[in-house]
């Protein structure tokens, strides 16, 4: 029960968070990255480069929304 309740809750708050981010951005998720593109922000973030780091991040927001909406209906189901 308390796992459950943890879990609707941290799921509600990424998707506040992922919700808000998408605000910020004009309402819009970036598309994803090229193949090529993933590969060279890849390899820039190995070698420390904040910025690929956020453009990996940023471009992905539509994955994380995506799981997030799947993770919280499934929820819904076991909690009844």
């Amino acid at each position: 029960m308390h796992y459950q309740l943890f879990m609707a809750t941290a799921l509600s708050f990424l998707q506040g968070l992922v919700f808000l981010s998408a605000y910020i951005s004009n309402n819009v998720f970036p598309q994803p990255l090229s193949e090529a593109d993933e590969a060279s922000c890849l390899q820039k973030l190995k070698q420390g480069d904040e910025e690929a780091r956020n453009i990996l991040i940023e471009h992905n927001l539509r994955l994380v929304a995506h799981i997030i909406k799947r993770l919280s209906s499934q929820i819904k189901i076991f909690s009844g």
